[in-house]
């Protein structure tokens, strides 16, 4: 049947008006002509930035002939890829919506991934904004829009089955927010200074249980999509995810990683872009080249030393927040403590004491160049008696105080 595309904008008011649930239609370009939201959500600074992501997810070379979901830091959405005769004419977008309350340990998900560069409250409004939707009445409105546009009706276990088959979030899900959507993962580098030296340090470092943090919860933040060719959207992405495997590529050679063996993967995973035909498949190279990056290097730190030290290593970085003794690692060695410490200096080079010390600074010093947190914050966040201490402690591995790192590292922030 012929799609009009005055019919296109009676169908997103009429969906809008019943739920109140923010309506787009994506033309064929990937241009917005019809946008329908509530106040609220237009006046948050995030909106647009969501906007432009959702816009990205719903582009498709070969359109699904069904309702596909998609969802990420809890936020709901469906599109509906529109076609006559074969011809892509664009998508319906409906969303985000969020299936509860979300609640502050989420939030404070996504402020962990964007620090310094997000404003909590504004982001707090913004999910307070978006309406609440349960699976079911999402599920439901799909098929509605699905019928509107096309005068035909569908079963939902259809729409569920077929989601599930492309690896998306199924609505019915009853672990939503373990099953994030694996379409854009927003690899912009060069837009957000801050999420960047983030995905970069835990390539650096072989942070591989880390990264699924980062992919997940990069669908809301300052970041905005870079177009470096205007004409083109797929070519722009693939330059973005050009420039990006490189940004890793020097990553993963500076945490270790043999430089023909790193070069010689870039030069791959490059050719790989330039034969995709599309935006999803390239995005989920991209994720795919950042996980294969950061393996090796974490395979690099695993191999140089015993199963001993790594698994002390492991405990002492995700517990750098928290008290840390020699008794504890001996315990989960099952070692005593007078022969682990011996072992660590022996392999390390250092007593644990001073590992524990410098890879507190580390993370200070990542604190320090990408966050607003006060040095006071850090240094109890961090564990230290008091901020003199501190500071003496810091000076000591790295040559200057906190306040002058932050001065020389440090991004250019304007204190709010």
């Amino acid at each position: 049947m012929k799609i009009f595309k005055e019919d296109l904008q009676y169908i997103c008011q009429l969906i809008y008006d019943i739920h109140q649930i923010p309506v787009y239609y994506v033309n064929q370009f990937g241009e917005f002509e019809y946008e329908l939201s509530k106040n609220e959500l237009r006046n948050n600074p995030y909106y647009e930035q969501f906007k432009e992501q959702i816009r990205l997810y719903s582009y498709e070379e070969d359109p699904h002939d069904f309702p596909i979901f998609f969802s990420n830091s809890n936020l709901n959405c469906f599109f509906i890829n529109l076609k006559e005769n074969n011809l892509f004419l664009g998508s319906i977008i409906v969303g985000p919506t969020l299936e509860s309350e979300i609640e502050d340990e989420e939030i404070s998900k996504v402020l962990d991934i964007f620090k310094g560069n997000t404003n909590k409250g504004k982001l707090i409004d913004y999910y307070q904004a978006v309406p609440i939707i349960d699976k079911k009445k999402l599920l439901t409105a799909s098929l509605l829009v699905y019928y509107l546009a096309y005068r035909k009706m569908l079963d939902e276990t259809i729409v569920l089955q077929n989601n599930k088959s492309l690896n998306v979030i199924i609505i019915e899900s009853e672990e939503l927010e373990l099953e994030l959507s694996k379409g854009r993962r927003n690899f912009i580098f060069h837009s957000n200074l801050s999420y960047e030296r983030v995905l970069l340090d835990y390539v650096r470092n072989g942070r591989i249980d880390k990264l699924k943090d980062t992919f997940d919860y990069s669908i809301v933040g300052e970041a905005e999509l870079g177009l470096l060719s205007k004409r083109n959207r797929l070519r722009s992405e693939k330059n973005l995810m050009i420039t990006g495997v490189a940004l890793v590529c020097r990553a993963a050679i500076e945490g270790g990683l043999n430089e023909e063996t790193a070069f010689t993967l870039s030069d791959f995973y490059i050719q790989q872009i330039e034969e995709l035909r599309s935006l999803k498949t390239i995005l989920n190279l991209m994720e795919e080249a950042i996980i294969d990056y950061t393996k090796r290097v974490r395979q690099l730190n695993v191999e140089k030393y015993s199963a001993t030290i790594t698994t002390c290593q492991d405990y002492i970085y995700k517990h750098l927040y928290g008290d840390i003794t020699l008794d504890q690692l001996a315990k989960i060695c099952s070692l005593s403590p007078n022969y682990l410490s011996s072992l660590f200096k022996k392999e390390v080079g250092i007593p644990v004491s001073e590992y524990i010390q410098r890879q507190r600074i580390d993370e200070a010093k990542r604190l320090l160049e990408l966050t607003k947190y006060s040095i006071s914050e850090i240094s109890t966040w961090l564990n230290f008696n008091d901020q003199s201490y501190f500071i003496k402690t810091f000076k000591k591995y790295t040559g200057l105080t906190p306040r002058q790192f932050r001065n020389n590292h440090g991004m250019d922030i304007t204190p709010t």
